[in-house]
């Protein structure tokens, strides 16, 4: 049987929209634009949004500690209707269009509105961002999860955007990265690039202005972006480099020549690399481990919306400290295999 919220008190209507599941109260916002009013007036929290953009998915997902990302709405390209009966939609400001609204339970414990559409374009796109932004009130900072192909649409601009994770088979240009982050995004402190990459490094790069990296695929280019990164936090997958390049990145480090805010390096090397250890600190003075100078355990953070932290020992035979010149400040380099680590003790 239908209840008949918008004849409630206020108060009674806020208990209830606190009782229901974000992608309802979604939903109930698409009924009309008093209901939305309503939605708005409530001012539900959520947790960490995170806003996905592929060239035929539009989606926002949910993020609540380190819990798993439950999606909350999608939005599919779907060119055949045929059967079942389009409704008009109003979202945003003022955009209409007609689409099947559905639920869709893919666990016991989530929903997701599911919203088929037969264009997905930028006026879409906008209007999902600027319908949502409206109904909730937002506790942390928003993400932005971007299709390499989506790169060059046209998109909202997303305010508060502190994570951008840009993913894909295609290879990522660089100059495409660098024109997609050059507007906005003045909050970013994380970024993420799930795909191969491409290009020229230089100075001018919008990626060297951001605290947090991660390059799965970097190629060619992982090991020119270290040696001019300027942020705390820089991880690879699959980097190629020398020994020689890793032994002169720390001397710059221990000379005060670069690497002011650094705080973590991690990257393993391809599968079929061995990286000698006795190369990599040549030359340098080290010290051993020494558990009245330093912690032996260390619990990596990775700032990554699916990467759980994780303890690392930095003791052993396989790791060493460094000292900075000019504030005494101490590093520790651990590599086995084809994996290394640069941490500074802050």
């Amino acid at each position: 049987m239908p209840i008949p919220v918008l004849l409630f008190p206020y108060i009674v209507q806020k208990e209830i929209f606190k009782s229901m599941e974000y992608c309802e109260l979604f939903i109930m916002s698409l009924c009309s634009k008093r209901m939305k009013y309503c939605v708005i007036r409530a001012k539900r929290k959520v947790p960490e949004l995170w806003y996905g953009v592929n060239p035929d998915l539009k989606f926002i997902v949910l993020k609540k500690g380190e819990s798993p990302v439950d999606v909350m709405i999608a939005l599919d390209d779907k060119t055949d209707l045929i059967g079942i009966k389009p409704v008009e939609l109003k979202m945003g400001e003022d955009f209409k269009t007609r689409g099947i609204v559905t639920t869709m339970q893919p666990t016991l414990e989530q929903y997701f509105c599911f919203i088929q559409l037969s264009k997905l374009d930028a006026k879409v796109t906008k209007a999902l961002y600027e319908h949502v932004k409206s109904l909730f009130w937002y506790t942390v900072p928003c993400g932005l999860q971007v299709d390499v192909n989506s790169l060059t649409e046209e998109l909202p601009k997303y305010e508060n955007v502190s994570k951008i994770l840009v993913e894909g088979k295609s290879v990522l240009e660089l100059n495409d990265l660098n024109t997609f982050l050059s507007p906005y995004y003045p909050n970013l402190s994380t970024l993420m690039v799930n795909c191969p990459i491409n290009g020229e490094v230089n100075d001018a790069l919008k990626i060297l202005e951001v605290s947090n990296i991660h390059l799965s695929k970097p190629g060619l280019v992982g090991a020119s972006l270290l040696s001019k990164f300027t942020g705390r936090n820089i991880v690879f997958s699959h980097l190629v480099i020398t020994e020689k390049e890793l032994n002169l990145f720390i001397k710059k480090w221990m000379n005060s020549e670069g690497y002011q805010n650094l705080e973590m390096i991690f990257f393993n090397a391809p599968p079929d690399f061995d990286f000698d250890i006795n190369l990599i600190i040549d030359q340098l003075e080290t010290e051993e481990f020494d558990p009245t100078k330093r912690p032996q355990w260390y619990q990596i953070d990775f700032k990554l919306f699916y990467f759980s932290s994780s303890p690392a020992d930095f003791s052993g035979d396989d790791c060493f400290d460094v000292i900075r010149e000019s504030d005494g400040k101490r590093a520790s380099i651990l590599c086995f295999s084809n994996v290394f680590f640069f941490l500074v003790w802050n």
